[in-house]
């Protein structure tokens, strides 16, 4: 999966201006410090997301691709560590379950995400509930690690940083769509065509679809690693930092 990145990012990059004129013709850390942690999370507080200065060793066990930004290195450290033990698809699984259930219970995600409720209250309640679904270890101890970091408002970016890496792992290219509007099936067809052409012989397109009214109009694509930002708020953003300069700039 990682001998075609830079030929499909060129690719990418000279069709963006084809899927603006398309679809839009009118118009990218922080860490906190990683307190100190139980000798059953040694193995997580001793990687990258618990010193962000330190430099991670690339293994066998490692993600087939690289990505960037806080929660791609919590996803990388427990792809690693359940790749190791042989588990991914059951740690995932189990990952998946947490986020489900705080989607359905807004008592439950106010209980992982408010930051005013002490550290050891969520390490407590989520071993609590780890080991009444018995979970593996692995994730039971990394969700421990995310809480004593003060970072569970993350679970959902890890989540899908984390399933970038698996899909890549199988052979398959997520690609998220994001945009101001619902795209129109045509226009969705039409995107997914010139998307898969920049897609390496023998892997399969994932495509998932988002919206953004914030994005004013057009849309962003996020392809492994690489992300086009092709919304009138971005060309919008441009025009306003040129009339900031001063004249002659």
């Amino acid at each position: 999966a990682r001998t075609g990145t830079l030929a499909r990012a060129t690719m990418l990059r000279t069709s963006a201006n084809a899927l603006w004129s398309r679809f839009v013709p009118a118009a990218r850390q922080h860490i906190a410090g990683a307190g100190a942690a139980s000798a059953s999370r040694r193995s997580f507080v001793s990687s990258p997301i618990a010193r962000e200065e330190d430099e991670y060793e690339i293994d066998e066990h490692a993600p087939p691709l690289n990505l960037f930004g806080l929660p791609a290195r919590y996803a990388s450290a427990l792809y690693t560590a359940a790749s190791k033990a042989g588990n991914i698809p059951v740690v995932q699984a189990e990952f998946k379950t947490v986020i489900d259930a705080a989607n359905a219970d807004p008592k439950f995600k106010t209980f992982l995400e408010d930051p005013t409720m002490s550290k050891a209250k969520k390490i407590a309640g989520l071993t609590a509930f780890c080991d009444g679904a018995k979970f593996a270890p692995i994730t039971k101890s990394f969700l421990c690690v995310v809480a004593e970091n003060g970072r569970l408002a993350e679970n959902q970016k890890i989540y899908d940083a984390l399933e970038e890496y698996t899909l890549a792992a199988a052979g398959q290219v997520k690609a998220t769509v994001t945009s101001a509007q619902a795209l129109t099936p045509e226009q969705l067809k039409e995107l997914t065509a010139k998307l898969q052409k920049h897609v390496d012989s023998g892997e399969s397109l994932k495509v998932e679809t988002k919206v953004d009214p914030r994005l004013v109009g057009g849309f962003t694509v996020a392809m492994g690693e690489d992300f086009f930002d092709l919304s009138l708020m971005s060309r919008i953003r441009q025009m306003e930092a040129e009339l900031a300069k001063p004249i002659g700039a």
